[in-house]
């Protein structure tokens, strides 16, 4: 073991001792020791432990440290430490910026115990609230926390997209005789990307590869790029071969030609699949009639539904909401502003959703635009939602979510969806896993029973389209579909840059078959204000 990791290793070892308030003496001294250590030039796994001892700020309990990682790699009082501490926790300790007492206040004011986890609340504008963190902490951290996913290898599609769309379009202008696109995941739209994959005519692999490294290197980014060179003339094949899923490609009988997509889905007497349904979990139902035409675009979503505004975590007010959302085209808005159980939100207690509700009355609408009124109530441990019948049936639109508590067994947490999704007031079930892309997974649930759920009681799911969330999997839409359960794609939008979020959600849903008439956002004003009366 080299100083290197000794050193960052009774560093860590000092921010656990002060998560879980150990001695303030016995804190210092691992503290000293770190900054005595951490420029040290001889090997310490080589010393003994009287010359241990003789460097200066190495006490008894330091050298014995010392020995006992080098030893066997570990320490016991380290994995006692690491075996009531998250695992997301101490990578938070290791992230510039953070330390203990930011970590520990994060950990029980806000529950946060991950990286992706921290991310989304600085997104959500949470952090502002905390003793001790304001905007510019904030901001600082968020920074921080970009550079850190960036050295991880695997990327939310919203974070590669700019700089893959930029990478492809350089490839073009340099070698404007030759043919570039993506296959892969990135040509996919997957919700994850662990590496980049361009098929292309150009030979010149190695002037690519260093145009990809100047590109990786400006924009900080860390992924894998496999650079498939082909000939011209099989040019097509190689492209729709190399864009499929291998599942997928193997389960039709295609009849492989050169030629381009569409005819070999032509000539194999199959109806046309767009490169993100190329799936391995799409076999089971695309292998029969499918009109491209009517998957889901995003000109198609008329409604912005789900909206956060500053009465609760918010950064934006509720007519700069209303102006941004008729600006990018859309018809009708729903603000869904945190319940009062998200303390953590600002969530609203029920005098000041009274006081929100007037305000929309006195806001002022572009012509043909609609304001609706709603609220992101939190789904209790019991699955009761957060307000009164009273309270609850002035509003347009409830989305029922679930936001703490979510390491229930999966009868508790499907049941507890249940209940809330048989609430009569309930009409959209909000991310209802839970989960956040690279850094939470969802709490487990029954899925089928709870679209079952939604089906009987008239209730839509959300397609949460914010990139860190992209819950409902759309691995799950066609099993809604089939039971009509209508999808909303929201973008739970924190400011008014946040609805532009729609975009992610739409592609997500795409690789589901997500069909027009089965979202609910794209419905008209008067279509979208029939299904609010309908229940």
């Amino acid at each position: 073991m080299g100083n290197k990791e000794i050193v960052k290793k009774i560093s860590l070892l000092a921010k656990l001792m002060e998560l879980h308030g150990e001695n303030q003496f016995k804190i210092r001294s691992f503290s000293s020791a770190y900054n005595a250590l951490r420029k040290y030039p001889d090997p310490l796994a080589e010393k003994s432990a009287s010359e241990l001892l003789a460097i200066q700020g190495v006490g008894k309990t330091i050298a014995a440290t010392i020995l006992e990682f080098v030893e066997s790699g570990t320490t016991q009082e380290f994995e006692n430490f690491k075996e009531i501490t998250p695992i997301g926790i101490i990578e938070l300790l290791q992230i510039k910026g953070l330390g203990p007492k930011k970590v520990k206040l994060l950990w029980s004011e806000l529950e946060i115990e991950s990286p992706g986890e921290l991310m989304y609340a600085c997104k959500e504008n949470r952090l502002t609230e905390l003793k001790g963190f304001g905007q510019k902490t904030q901001a600082n951290i968020l920074d921080q926390l970009e550079y850190y996913f960036a050295s991880t290898g695997k990327f939310h599609f919203a974070r590669i997209e700019s700089f893959a769309s930029e990478l492809l379009k350089k490839c073009k202008s340099d070698f404007p005789n030759d043919n570039f696109d993506y296959v892969g995941e990135f040509a996919r739209n997957c919700t994850i990307i662990s590496s980049l994959e361009i098929i292309g005519t150009s030979q010149n692999e190695e002037k690519i590869n260093k145009l990809f490294e100047l590109f990786a290197n400006e924009y900080g980014i860390k992924i894998n790029l496999d650079y498939y060179y082909v000939d011209g003339k099989s040019y097509d094949l190689e492209k729709f071969v190399k864009s499929c899923c291998k599942e997928y490609l193997t389960a039709f009988d295609f009849k492989l030609s050169n030629d381009k997509e569409q005819t070999i889905y032509e000539n194999s007497n199959i109806d046309f699949h767009p490169v993100s349904l190329r799936e391995g979990e799409n076999v089971s139902w695309l292998n029969k009639e499918f009109n491209a035409k009517n998957l889901i675009q995003l000109d198609d979503i008329k409604g912005v539904v789900h909206t956060h505004t500053t009465y609760s975590d918010g950064m934006h007010s509720i007519q700069e909401m209303v102006d941004s959302s008729a600006d990018l085209g859309y018809n009708y808005l729903v603000i869904t502003d945190h319940s009062k159980s998200a303390f953590y939100a600002n969530g609203l207690q029920e005098f000041r959703l009274e006081q929100q509700l007037e305000e929309m009355d006195q806001v002022s609408l572009p012509a043909k635009f609609q304001l609706f009124s709603g609220i992101e109530s939190d789904i209790l441990n019991n699955g009761n939602l957060d307000y009164d019948d009273d309270i609850l049936e002035l509003l347009d639109v409830v989305i029922a979510s679930v936001h703490s508590v979510l390491k229930m067994d999966i009868d508790k947490a499907t049941q507890r969806l249940i209940t809330a999704i048989e609430n009569p007031f309930t009409r959209i079930l909000g991310h209802p896993t839970g989960r956040l892309l690279l850094s939470r997974k969802g709490y487990p649930v029954d899925f089928e029973k709870v679209i079952d759920a939604c089906a009987a009681n008239n209730v839509a799911i959300e397609m949460n389209a914010n990139p860190h969330r992209l819950d409902m999997d759309w691995r799950f839409i066609n099993k809604a579909q089939e039971k009509g359960v209508l999808i909303s794609i929201n973008p739970d939008a924190h400011s008014t840059q946040g609805i532009k979020d729609i975009r992610y959600g739409v592609l997500a849903a795409q690789k589901g078959g997500l069909l027009i008439e089965n979202t609910l956002n794209a419905m008209s004003i008067t279509e979208f204000e029939d299904w609010i009366r309908n229940k």
